[in-house]
């Protein structure tokens, strides 16, 4: 005996599961990195550029040139005082050029200018309260090797500082602005190149 066939119910087209789309993905080229030379001579070419970008070989082999030469400068003027001049007259002429890499190399991170200008508003205000609570003694302190005289001056330094506290308070304060904003501005100059091109201009590492 037949068993009685049931109607199948009809088979439509089933939908075609489409895999997840893949993100949008770039071919980037990196660009070698800057050799010393090229960088140093890149740094002092852009002595006044504040605008642009700098990568990271950029920028820490002119901070390493700038050391190495102030650190040789500063241990010929403890055997030949009149080098102490030199160095002196080193680190104005490389003050500019480091605060225009500096910018240049927030800019790569896409970070701003103000950060610079922060600091540079801290040191102006350490150095002058310092200058102006220890007068001679501070340029005699910085460039003297002797330690009795360090000493001696340490002694007139406390008496001024205990004579005028806002100023102390004032040095103190931009001292320690000084101290933990260096620290935030190491963390981004070792922060890598954003690719692509952004407000400050093409990225100088992807292409």
């Amino acid at each position: 005996m037949e068993q009685n066939q049931q109607p199948q119910p009809p088979v439509f087209n089933q939908p075609q599961i489409q895999p997840p789309a893949q993100p949008y993905q770039p071919r980037v080229t990196v660009s070698p990195m800057m050799d010393p030379i090229t960088a140093v001579k890149t740094c002092f070419k852009k002595y006044f550029d504040f605008t642009g970008r700098a990568r990271r070989s950029e920028f820490w082999w002119f901070m390493l040139f700038g050391f190495i030469i102030s650190s040789g400068l500063s241990y010929l003027g403890m055997i030949m005082p009149f080098v102490g001049y030199v160095s002196w007259a080193f680190t104005l002429v490389m003050i500019i050029p480091v605060l225009a890499a500096l910018s240049r190399r927030l800019h790569d991170t896409n970070r701003g200018t103000w950060w610079v200008v922060l600091m540079a508003i801290l040191l102006v205000g350490y150095y002058g309260s310092a200058i102006a609570l220890i007068g001679s003694n501070f340029t005699a302190l910085a460039s003297s090797t002797n330690v009795e005289d360090i000493m001696g001056m340490a002694s007139e330094i406390v008496d001024a500082i205990q004579a005028s506290p806002m100023l102390a308070t004032i040095m103190s304060a931009c001292a320690l602005g000084v101290l933990l904003l260096t620290l935030v501005l190491l963390i981004f100059t070792i922060i890598d190149s954003k690719w692509g091109e952004n407000k400050y201009g093409p990225s100088p590492k992807y292409q």
